[in-house]
Order: structure tokens, then sequence, then C-alpha cells
């Protein structure tokens, strides 16, 4: 299935991602707890030491190298231990402990056989792809979406916005990004009267209009992170190839960098409109 980048300025998002991703390896601080690999045989109790020892970044990038072979291979030859694997990531790795283990179970062998993501349970299912085919997939949670939307929103470098998982984070709900990307479009959302409020779908029809839907969310994102690492990773054959490195940039600035940029965005409009308001009239 081909997908519409026409919908995105690319050159736009790079350039906005650039200057962090020299600080890639200090952004970045996901720390997992890795003890359970060990009755898997998957990690030795020296490796785990080993790792960590390491920097947040680089404990991911080389438990991603270890894991991924063990992944490909259980998923062949042992399916006991692709159960315990995939659940590993996404309830211990992935911090996703309240997933129901038989549905999920489900879930993960149906994405396998058909490689077909479903959006009700992207955020786990994900974990799993980016893992097992990091150079096609990435994980698609919250943190992703809020930051490619924000971009996207602020840089005015798309036509489209992609539906954002259920998350728990405390500031990126303070400043709910469907409600950023809606207030930047109200003029959509004026009702020509009162009686088509009463419509239950008028938000969801006018929606659909801005949000890329969620049956093609998942596909869509990987391509356009595909086409963002080409051009943000120039040189760098492991990063422009690997697309998690992308992915680790967008989850590790969502809470910060992103929250910042919106904070100032917004007291920035609002200082300047207060200017406007004060300053005194000579006509």
């Amino acid at each position: 299935m081909q997908h519409n980048m026409t919908n995105f300025d690319i050159d736009k998002i790079v350039n906005y991602l650039k200057p962090f991703c020299g600080h890639l390896n200090k952004l970045y601080n996901w720390n997992a707890n890795l003890t359970a690999l060990i009755p898997l045989q998957i990690l030795a109790q020296e490796m785990v030491d080993e790792l960590n020892s390491k920097s947040c970044y680089e404990k991911e990038v080389t438990l991603k190298a270890i894991l991924r072979p063990h992944l490909i291979d259980a998923h062949t030859n042992d399916s006991i231990l692709i159960e315990k694997l995939t659940m590993w990531i996404i309830k211990e790795w992935g911090g996703i402990k309240a997933a129901n283990e038989e549905s999920t179970k489900l879930l993960i062998q149906e994405f396998l056989k058909s490689r077909v993501a479903k959006f009700d349970r992207i955020a786990s299912i994900s974990k799993v792809a980016a893992y097992m085919f990091p150079e096609e997939c990435i994980i698609y949670d919250s943190r992703v979406a809020y930051s490619l939307n924000w971009i996207l929103l602020s840089q005015n470098a798309g036509r489209k916005f992609f539906p954002i998982p259920e998350g728990r984070n405390s500031k990126m709900s303070a400043f709910n990004m469907d409600t950023l990307i809606r207030l930047k479009y109200v003029h959509k959302y004026v009702a020509p009267d009162k009686t088509s409020l009463s419509n239950k779908k008028y938000i969801s029809k006018i929606d659909s209009e801005l949000y890329i839907s969620k049956e093609r969310a998942y596909q869509t994102l990987n391509c356009l992170i595909k086409e963002i690492a080409k051009r943000l990773w120039v040189g760098q054959k492991e990063k422009c190839d690997q697309l998690f490195f992308t992915e680790m940039l967008l989850f590790s600035i969502a809470d910060r960098e992103v929250f910042l940029d919106i904070t100032k965005h917004f007291s920035d409009d609002a200082y300047t409109s207060h200017q406007r308001s004060i300053e005194p009239s000579f006509q």
C-alpha cells in the first residue's frame, strides 16, 4: 500500500529535530529492568550487570541488537519463548503492566501472521514490531505521536495529524494535543446553527478531515519516519536504516523539550497579544 507523503513537509520536520540529534544519548532516559531475561536464557547476570553500567541510550541500542535475533528465531522455532519474550517487551520493558496476557498473546500472534497492527492496541503491538522489524516499524505510542503532531502543528509541516493512543503523562494531558490541533483549525468546527450540534458525530466527522484514519495511521507513520530518518541522519547509515533512533528522539523530547516549546509558544503569543492591547493609539 502506498502512503501519501505529500501531506507532510519532511524538511520542516527534520529541521525541528536536528538540534536534538547530537544529544540523543543524553535525552533518552528509559531504563528497563532486565533481570527477567536471565531465566529466559537471553542474558547472563554478567551481561545484565554490564548493560546496567551503560547509559540508558547505550543500554537500549545494545539490548535491541541482542534481542532481535532471539525474537526472530523464537518466532520460527519456539512458540513458548516468543510468547514470553513479546510479553516481556510489552509488560516489563514497555511498562504496560495491566496488559491482559491471553488477549495480548492472541493479538501478537495475529500481527506476526498478517503484519497488520490494529490501532486499538497499537502501543503494545508496535513495541514488538519495532524490536523485530527495526528497518520497517517503530513504536507508536502517545509520546511519539504527541511530539510528531506538535512538530506538524507548530511548523506548519503537515496537513494531516496522527491519532494519539491513550497515555498517562500528566504534562502531555495538561496540554492536550488534540485540543491544540482543533483550536488551530477552529474555523472548521464552527457550527452553522445549533441544530447541527445535535449530530452525535459532529466532531468525529470534522476530525476525519484533519486526522489520518486509525486503519492507515501505523503504516503512514512508519513510511514517514523512514523519510525523516534518511534526511535526519545523513552519513550515519545505522541511524538511517534502524528507525528506532528517530523514534527514540521523538519519544525523548515529548514531555520536556516539546512541553517547553508548547508553553513558550503560547506564553509568547499571550504576551504579544497583551502588548498590542496596551499600546497607545495615535490615530
